[in-house]
């Protein structure tokens, strides 16, 4: 991209976003010190901190069944020992990923290390076909092993979209879709998930290959053509992806400074694992009275969880687990509606940040080659305690980032966001 060009793309980013962000200007631009912010979104709102239980969760993992290393079993039974309890299997839909299940002359797995599953009959939409359900690819049903397992696919042409409680995939081949007539696929595969009851979130925007990355734009038109009814958000961690993380941070917060708070982008953090090896630990943990997968659904649409990332590996093929890092533990997040206020209660942590919009709203650099090319949110507070009524630089969301230091490692704890409207 040239620079001529990429003026001309950030001009007309800047119209959009103000097109697209125009009810919201108001509110999400204005400073609370001119305003009264009034407390319209909490997650949390409605956990019962003296009852609920903290459930860990894997959202984005792969097998043999695509381009994963290990079988199902394998995978689920080393999760499980590591403490977790929910688990989404997301092998990729498209053909040339499936490499295990249907090796061809130019494949490098040999036939006979092939998967064999799933036995006949196969799914309709073979090898696309989410691998659902476990006791089809030789492990026990999620329930006998006190586990939610949710059905779920990682839709891969262009903009990889992870896909759950529906069994939406595509048997696309490289620039070759199966239905040249679709315009976007993106779109096509998120209505295919909504007509199905499905959920959907995008997966690490910054990961993406150049030609697969996209502009600022493209992520508000998603979010605003595709309600949170069920496109919920997107990843905001990814496994090994830190020089990546301004990216994805950085994204998350202008998406949030244009949508909040009458559409929530929740974030999800998801360590995309391929080998038992290798991932560094990044998660989700759910807030739930009770394990069950209706309530792990309504956590998810309701942004009921916070998501985890370390900057250590882990094994996770190893059978002792005494080596799991320690993150900042939230034990209660209570909103004083009639002070103005949100804590946070938690131990193994040293600081609190409190951030909210990020101070410009402009596409700064080359969003194909730069790994910053949008401003992070804004440190506004730090401390347990936040004013959002007398807090300066509070605009329409605030999020809060509970950070640990482990010598040269470091744990952090992300909550989702909490939105303000003009009370």
């Amino acid at each position: 991209m040239n620079r001529r060009t990429f003026i001309k793309n950030t001009a007309g980013l800047s119209a959009y976003a103000a097109f697209v962000s125009g009810l919201y200007t108001s509110e999400a631009f204005g400073d609370n010190a001119k305003r009264q912010n009034k407390l319209v979104v909490n997650p949390y709102d409605n956990v019962d901190w003296s009852k609920a239980g903290q459930y860990k969760a894997a959202l984005h993992t792969h097998t043999i069944q695509s381009d994963g290393k290990h079988w199902v079993d394998e995978a689920v039974n080393s999760y499980r020992k590591a403490g977790y309890s929910i688990m989404a299997i997301t092998d990729h839909d498209t053909g040339s990923p499936n490499r295990h299940v249907a090796p061809s002359g130019n494949s490098s797995i040999p036939a006979e290390m092939a998967s064999f599953y799933p036995r006949e009959p196969r799914p309709e939409n073979f090898p696309a076909n989410p691998t659902w359900p476990w006791t089809d690819y030789g492990c026990s049903s999620p329930e006998n092993l006190d586990m939610v397992g949710i059905q779920a696919n990682e839709l891969t042409y262009e903009h990889h979209i992870n896909s759950y409680f529906n069994n939406a995939g595509w048997n696309n081949n490289s620039n070759n879709p199966v239905d040249k007539d679709i315009k976007n696929w993106n779109d096509h595969e998120l209505h295919t998930v909504r007509d199905k009851g499905g959920l959907a979130l995008l997966c690490h925007p910054g990961w993406m290959n150049e030609s697969h990355r996209k502009p600022l734009e493209w992520y508000i038109e998603r979010f605003r053509k595709h309600p949170s009814e069920y496109l919920l958000g997107m990843e905001v961690t990814n496994n090994d992806c830190f020089k990546n993380e301004p990216y994805d941070i950085g994204l998350w917060d202008q998406l949030l400074t244009r949508f909040m708070p009458k559409r929530p982008v929740w974030g999800f953090g998801n360590d995309d694992m391929h080998g038992l090896y290798v991932p560094r630990q990044t998660f989700n943990v759910f807030l739930l009275d009770e394990l069950t997968t209706d309530n792990v659904r309504k956590a998810m649409e309701s942004g009921q969880f916070v998501f985890c990332k370390s900057t250590r590996h882990i094994d996770y093929s190893k059978r002792n687990f005494k080596g799991l890092d320690t993150y900042p533990r939230i034990h209660k997040i209570a909103a004083d509606t009639s002070k103005g206020t949100i804590t946070i209660e938690a131990e193994d942590c040293d600081e609190i940040r409190w951030i909210s919009a990020p101070k410009s709203f402009e596409t700064t650099g080359d969003y194909v080659t730069s790994l910053r090319p949008w401003e992070t949110g804004t440190v506004v507070h730090k401390g347990k305690t936040l004013d959002y009524l007398n807090t300066p630089g509070i605009k329409n969301y605030v999020r809060a980032e509970l950070h640990r230091k482990d010598g040269e490692h470091a744990q952090r704890t992300f909550t989702n966001p909490f939105g303000f409207s003009l009370s």
